[in-house]
């Protein structure tokens, strides 16, 4: 039997942090929870089994980023998590650039914070942070394999797509094509759980179950079920910084790279910031 992963959630939203951590127990996932960050730099110093921080930007006294950088300077490889607001997008990139695994929105979907948190332990395993060299255009870091999934595939296609591609960095969406390549929509986890649930109700359906058990989900083809596609996309030859500035301003975390109106690759936030680290004009 694996061990559990052991998380410290730091939030000074008593009632918030315990039921994060109440429903992280349900997914194997062993959270205890802090209220300040003082509480979390002194669990830390007395710690020598925590995996992973779960970190809430915003909060009285100290505040997450400043709470992020001493628990770096505790245990830098310790992967910290940081839990946003809208209005903070700002400090969650900024978060990244200090150290941060990553970012999610607050009220996060908690099977994209477990994922997250499971890909965070993958990533201690194979640290890529010494091997970085600023890289300037979107062809550099693009992810230029995806696996197809068309408007006329069944949801359980979708599901099957997302335990593929989790063996690598956990994805939240995936993007959805028409027959000839052209970008039709995106499917979310979460689209797939609620549909899962409203074919069963009377069913506990996570993230995990849903995968194990694909043939809950309603014999529905994907675009019945998709959101529309962004009007927004990348460019092969685009600076990395241009791309950033147009994912800030609407808050997306994934972008399709579009070459003469079809989808070529993927390109993600989170990537164009650790490779534009010691990029100063960034």
């Amino acid at each position: 039997m694996k061990p559990k992963i052991k998380v410290l959630v730091v939030d000074d939203e008593k009632q918030f942090a315990e039921n994060l951590c109440r429903l992280l127990s349900f997914r194997d996932i062993d959270a205890t929870a802090v209220f300040d960050g003082n509480q979390a730099i002194e669990t830390l110093k007395s710690s020598t089994d925590l995996c992973a921080v779960v970190l809430d930007i915003k909060m009285p006294g100290m505040d997450g980023i400043e709470t992020l950088g001493k628990i770096k300077k505790i245990n830098p490889e310790i992967e910290v998590i940081m839990l946003t607001g809208h209005a903070d997008i700002e400090s969650g990139t900024q978060a990244i650039r200090k150290g941060a695994y990553d970012y999610l929105m607050k009220p996060c979907d908690i099977e994209a914070l477990a994922e997250k948190l499971r890909e965070a332990m993958q990533a201690e395993k194979i640290k890529q942070y010494p091997v970085l060299w600023p890289r300037k255009f979107v062809k550099q870091i693009s992810l230029a394999g995806f696996i197809r999934l068309e408007t006329r595939d069944l949801l359980n296609k979708a599901v099957e797509i997302f335990e593929e591609i989790n063996r690598g960095p956990t994805r939240e969406e995936l993007h959805v094509l028409d027959n000839e390549d052209r970008l039709a929509g995106i499917i979310t986890r979460s689209d797939l759980i609620r549909e899962a649930y409203n074919e069963n109700p009377e069913l506990y359906c996570s993230w995990n179950e849903l995968a194990k058990h694909p043939e809950w989900l309603p014999l529905k083809r994907i675009d019945r079920v998709m959101r529309p596609a962004p009007h927004i996309f990348a460019h092969a030859d685009e600076k990395l910084t241009q791309v950033a500035q147009r994912m800030f301003d609407h808050n997306l975390r994934y972008l399709p790279i579009l070459t003469d109106g079809k989808m070529t690759g993927i390109i993600k936030l989170k990537d164009i910031l650790k490779h534009t680290l010691l990029d100063e004009n960034f």
